[in-house]
């Protein structure tokens, strides 16, 4: 009998050794105001990590001890942007990127930890003066790395891009092109992580397809990603984007597939990850009507967790503001035991002031 039970017990110690526990930064506005904030991946134990001049973008370190991020430099001045670095906490927050006339968003760390890859938008001829300009008119865009210890910046990539993301084996960079409304979509792109060698991962891009916010799964094997589906119209003379479709796709460089996951069309999501070391992804987002301009409306957006097994959708937050971009890292990759774990709470975080 005592072999018995000592035998279920290694079991079911093996079974939840299985499960990934981890946590999700995420960038939320709640009461009016944005901030960064973090959480266990079940939904519980929220707290409030930096809520200064509208930071997003939140991003985990591979060995989760920073965060990177991005925020307005005024709050007046929404052409402004660059990046940040915290501690998990909220706290020794630092500016990575220098002043410039432009904005520097997107910020994803390397698998080394010693270097970040960013978007840089750089304001050149008239931007100041003619407010009638489009952004690829007046400015630069291009993709960046940038040795944190050091501070030097190399320019990757002459491109209008979002999102850039390293592959595990820092090898690889994966990012989206910038889409132009009316002219053309965005797709996903690849390229070595000199910058060398960039190709698109599907053919034929289209203007009302959308496909944005790749990730890497834990192996390095697939990318999860968002496509959008529109169709612009003119109202009483101003151009808006109709949704027709929401979806969510993962794509397998070995079998050179594409897996639609089974999540609602109608869901508008603006940020995806993956979770429990590949086994699920999670999502930020809204019920919206297909077929109808979106207009200015505040959508709800939450955070939801869907299994890639079973395809079963958790909602993982619950209130009425908007919870926005997200990133999900493994209480493993951080080195943390259960019991490490779990002191980190709410509590230990109000302590911290909020800068």
């Amino acid at each position: 009998m005592r072999f018995l039970i000592a035998g279920f017990l290694c079991i079911m110690l093996l079974c939840v050794s299985d499960i990934a526990s981890g946590e999700i930064v995420f960038q939320s506005k709640r009461g009016g105001i944005v901030g960064i904030y973090v959480m266990d991946d079940d939904g519980s134990n929220v707290r409030l990590l930096t809520n200064k001049i509208k930071p997003a973008n939140a991003r985990w370190s591979p060995d989760g001890t920073k965060i990177v991020f991005e925020r307005q430099m005024s709050p007046v001045d929404t052409k402004n942007h660059h990046i940040f670095m915290m501690n998990v906490d909220g706290t020794n927050i630092q500016q990575l990127t220098a002043p410039h006339e432009g904005s520097d968003k997107h910020a994803s760390v390397s698998p080394d930890g010693k270097s970040i890859v960013f978007t840089r938008f750089d304001i050149t001829g008239n931007a100041k003066t003619d407010l009638t300009a489009k952004p690829w008119e007046i400015g630069e865009h291009s993709i960046c790395t940038m040795d944190i210890e050091t501070g030097m910046i190399t320019q990757l990539a002459d491109i209008g891009a979002n999102n850039p993301v390293w592959s595990p084996d820092g090898q690889q960079i994966a990012f989206s092109n910038r889409a132009i409304m009316g002219e053309s979509g965005s797709n996903i792109w690849i390229m070595g992580a000199d910058g060398k060698n960039p190709r698109e991962l599907f053919p034929n891009e289209q203007p009302n397809i959308n496909r944005m916010k790749p990730k890497w799964s834990p192996n390095g094997q697939q990318v999860v990603y968002l496509q959008i589906e529109n169709k612009l119209v003119k109202i009483k003379g101003v151009r808006h984007f109709v949704p027709n479709a929401y979806r969510y796709f993962i794509y397998d460089f070995g079998k050179n597939q594409v897996q639609q996951l089974d999540i609602p069309k109608n869901w508008k999501s603006v940020d995806i990850d993956w979770m429990d070391n590949g086994k699920s992804v999670v999502v930020s987002a809204a019920k919206v009507k297909l077929g109808k301009p979106l207009g200015r409306k505040q959508y709800r957006y939450n955070i939801y967790k869907y299994d890639l097994e079973t395809s079963k959708t958790t909602r993982l937050t619950r209130h009425s503001g908007q919870d926005l971009s997200l990133s999900w890292i493994s209480d493993d990759a951080r080195g943390l035991t259960d019991m490490e774990a779990s002191h980190i709470t709410l509590g230990e975080s109000n302590s911290v002031s909020k800068k």
